[in-house]
C-alpha cells in the first residue's frame, strides 16, 4: 500500500493496479516471497447487497458505455427502459448524478441484485451497474501480525461476525525491496466495523483504516484525483505551468502549494502534514461510539419512543425491557420537573435513577443494539428525515 503512487506527475502502471487487484492467485509456500502478500480477494467475489442489509433504500448505480451520456438521456427515455422493461422489477425511482452516471432505488435488495445480474439487459442497452463500495464494505486494521503469514491465510483462519472478502497487508519500501509491515487490513462485508476478528484462539482488535491523503498530479492540490481536476497543470520540481519531465531547472525546488525549497508530493510540505494531521484526527460518530464502548463509559440519552406497535419482534422480553426502563427514566424525570407545583409526590432519589442507568449499561445485548443504531444514524446516506418512529425501527431491527 504505496500511497505515494500515481502523484507528482508520475502515472499509475495500470498493469501493476490489475495484479494487485487479481491478489487471488497469490498462494503462500509457492516459492515466490513477494506474491504470499499480494491483496487476496475473496474468490469470484461480486459486489452485491448481502440479505442482512439494514438499509432502507438500496442505490445501484449506472453508467453509459461507448462514451454513451446516460444522464443526459430524455427522462421518458430512462422511464421507458427501466419501468417498461419485464425483465426489470422494482425500481422505485431514478436520479441523474451527472452526464455520465444515472443511480436506481431500488426498495429490496434482492431486486437490485436481480438487476446487477441482468447481463443481458446490461449489454443490449450498453450500460453497466454497479454499486460503490461505501454502500456495502467497511474497511479496518489489525495490527501486529507475524509478517510471515500470507495474505491467503489470514484469509482462510480470520473469522467475524461480518463476512471478510479482502485482505491487505501493509508494504514499505526500504532500500528499494518491498518489506511487508505487521499492519493488516481487512474489507468487511458491512457498512459498519466489528469489534474484534478471530485467528485461531486469539483476538484481534479492529480499529478504523484511515486511507492515505490523496493529492492530485495534475494540479498537486489535496482531496481530489487528476480525473476530476479542473486546475492548471503543476510541476512537482518547480512549480511552473508544466509537467515535471519537461522541467528545466528540476534543481531548483518550490513546492506549488507553499512555495518551500522541497517537492510538492514530499511530507516536508507543512500545507501536507497538516491535510495529513486532519485526516488522522477526524473522528467519525462511530469511532466515538466504539472508543466509549470499550471504556464502558457511554451516557445514552432517554431514547424517544412512540405507541407504534413493533413488527414481528423475536425478542419480546428485551423490547420490553427497554420499553420500561425508558419509561422509568421519564416517569422519573417528570416526577422531578413537577415536584416544585405538587407536593404530595414521590421524589425518586439519585440512587434509584442511578439503578435504572446501570440497569441499562449492563446488558450488553442492548448496548450493543444501541450502539449499532448511533452508528446507522450518523452513516445514514439518504435524504428521507429521521423521526422517533423511524429512530424505534431502527433500534428493532437491531435487536432481533
Amino acid at each position: 500500500m504505496d500511497g505515494n503512487e500515481g502523484i507528482g506527475g508520475k502515472t499509475p502502471n495500470p498493469e501493476k493496479r490489475k495484479r494487485l487487484d487479481m491478489g487471488t492467485d497469490a498462494s503462500p509456500g509457492s516459492g515466490d516471497e513477494e506474491s504470499s502478500f499480494l491483496p487476496y480477494l475473496k474468490p469470484n467475489y461480486k459486489r452485491l447487497y448481502p440479505e442482512n442489509s439494514t438499509q432502507v433504500e438500496f442505490k445501484v448505480f449506472v453508467q453509459g458505455l461507448r462514451s454513451e451520456k446516460i444522464g443526459n438521456k430524455s427522462p421518458i427515455y430512462l422511464n421507458h427502459i427501466f419501468s417498461s422493461s419485464p425483465e426489470i422489477k422494482g425500481v422505485a425511482s431514478i436520479h441523474r448524478v451527472n452526464a455520465n452516471k444515472i443511480v436506481l432505488i431500488f426498495k429490496q435488495y434482492n431486486t437490485a441484485n436481480n438487476f446487477l445480474n441482468n447481463t443481458d439487459f446490461l449489454q443490449r442497452h450498453n450500460i453497466k451497474a454497479f454499486i460503490p463500495a461505501a454502500q456495502i464494505e467497511k474497511t479496518g486494521i489489525i495490527r501486529f501480525v507475524p509478517a510471515n503469514i500470507s495474505n491467503k491465510d489470514l484469509y482462510t483462519k480470520l473469522s467475524s461476525r461480518f463476512e471478510i472478502i479482502a485482505i491487505r497487508r501493509f508494504i514499505k519500501k526500504v532500500n528499494n525491496q518491498r518489506v511487508p509491515l505487521q499492519t493488516v487490513s481487512i474489507t468487511f462485508l458491512s457498512n459498519v466495523l466489528p469489534d474484534t476478528v478471530q485467528y485461531d484462539l486469539f483476538s484481534y482488535r479492529v480499529f478504523d483504516y484511515v486511507p492515505p491523503l490523496q493529492q492530485c498530479y495534475r494540479c498537486l492540490k489535496f482531496n481530489h484525483s487528476a480525473k476530476i481536476c479542473n486546475g492548471k497543470q503543476r510541476c512537482s520540481c518547480c512549480g511552473g505551468e508544466h509537467i515535471y519531465r519537461e522541467c528545466d531547472r528540476p534543481n531548483d525546488l518550490c513546492c506549488a502549494n507553499c512555495s518551500g525549497p522541497h517537492l510538492a508530493i514530499s511530507k516536508l510540505c507543512p500545507i501536507k502534514m497538516k491535510k495529513i494531521e486532519e485526516k488522522k484526527n477526524k473522528i467519525t460518530y462511530a469511532t466515538v461510539a466504539n472508543t466509549k464502548k470499550v471504556t464502558n463509559d457511554f451516557d445514552f440519552p432517554p431514547l424517544p419512543m412512540t405507541n407504534k406497535p413493533a413488527k414481528s419482534m423475536h425478542k419480546p422480553s428485551l423490547v420490553n425491557h427497554v420499553n420500561t426502563s425508558v419509561n422509568n427514566v421519564n416517569t422519573s424525570v417528570n416526577s422531578v420537573n413537577t415536584s416544585s407545583s405538587v407536593q404530595n409526590v414521590n421524589k425518586p432519589s439519585p440512587s434509584k435513577l442511578e439503578d435504572i442507568k446501570k440497569q441499562l449499561l449492563n446488558d450488553k445485548e442492548l448496548t450493543a443494539a444501541i450502539i449499532r443504531t448511533l452508528v446507522d444514524l450518523a452513516n445514514k446516506r439518504d435524504d428521507s428525515p429521521i423521526t422517533t418512529a423511524s429512530i424505534q425501527d431502527m433500534l428493532f431491527k437491531n435487536l432481533k
